[in-house]
């Protein structure tokens, strides 16, 4: 049980004030309130505007600092609309969550059914893009629920409320750390298990692949369970259709594995594989993706790009907004 630190009601009762009161608010007033904050945000938050724009960079060198700006700017709108469609993840609102998103046709529900109909269970591979909290909700609406693993908010007020968030309608959520026993029991018994692994991996869990040209460690997590068990990889991720406040799942085929006996190899090959998935999506949505992530933090060798740039080494003026 997390240990409570006399901040951490205060915080609770603050931030689900906040939710709520976006919940019932229409959208027409909910939307510029949220983004305008999440503007705020990218004004007052230069660490992260720095980070971002190293990313930024790596992922798209041949751009120009305006455009990578703007780009970062609007990633943190983007979280601003992502807190309006949380405040409506409610059995209250169950009816608008699925008016309002909707599968990509030829990328969407038929490739995750063809993936579920062999093997019965599927390994979901996804990534912080978009409002991904919206795309298990709207999966499970459709009626097909999944577990999903998370690590654990510092806040035990808040991790409670957001578990039973996640939780509706139908799904499981399960804890990172000793995560994978309920996993494969999961899995065994017909259940659908989602995985993110988009984000910076400490050596002793990762693999180092390539994404966006340089080598960045990666949760091999979903190459290691999909290798043990047999079911299929299904990446999938929601992202935001031209009508403010509608969504789209894409479900890309499965992904053909690549099998030669030796693990460690297996598991660094396939763990490739999921990668160019997920910047696809990146590059395709970059205004979608969580910038401000020291995604490159970890290597295996080399300097470290966050470093260099504090120090002026990348002629990255990150920190202008």
């Amino acid at each position: 049980m997390k240990r409570r630190r006399w901040f951490d009601l205060p915080v609770y009762l603050l931030v689900r004030g906040f939710v709520e009161l976006v919940g019932v608010m229409p959208r027409i007033l909910a939307y510029p309130l949220c983004r305008g904050i999440a503007g705020l945000v990218y004004l007052a938050d230069a660490k992260h505007r720095r980070i971002g724009m190293i990313n930024l960079g790596i992922a798209f060198p041949d751009s120009d600092e305006r455009w990578r700006r703007d780009v970062l700017r609007e990633s943190y709108c983007q979280q601003g609309h992502h807190a309006v469609e949380v405040s409506r993840l409610n059995r209250r609102q169950a009816s608008e969550v699925r008016s309002r998103v909707s599968y990509e046709p030829g990328r969407g529900l038929e490739n995750y059914l063809e993936a579920k109909s062999r093997t019965g269970s599927v390994i979901f591979l996804t990534a912080h893009v978009s409002c991904w909290e919206l795309l298990p909700a709207a999966h499970a609406l459709a009626g097909h629920p999944l577990s999903f693993v998370v690590r654990p908010l510092d806040n035990p007020y808040l991790e409670a409320w957001v578990t039973r968030i996640r939780s509706w309608p139908g799904n499981r959520v399960l804890p990172k750390r000793h995560s994978m026993r309920r996993i494969f029991r999961g899995l065994s018994q017909g259940n659908d298990v989602g995985l993110l692994i988009d984000q910076n991996t400490q050596r002793k869990d990762g693999v180092f692949v390539p994404l966006f040209g340089r080598l960045a460690s990666t949760h091999a997590g979903v190459a290691a369970l999909a290798l043990r068990t047999s079911h299929p990889v299904v990446p999938g991720f929601i992202y935001p259709a031209r009508r403010r406040g509608r969504y789209r799942i894409r479900f890309y085929p499965s992904v053909d594995l690549v099998r030669t006996g030796n693990d460690a190899e297996d598991a660094r090959t396939n763990t490739a594989r999921f990668n160019r998935y997920i910047e696809e999506m990146v590059r395709e949505f970059p205004h979608c993706w969580l910038w401000g992530h020291r995604r490159f933090h970890t290597r295996n060798g080399g300097s470290d790009p966050y470093a260099e740039s504090a120090a002026g080494g990348d002629g990255f003026r990150a920190t202008s907004p």
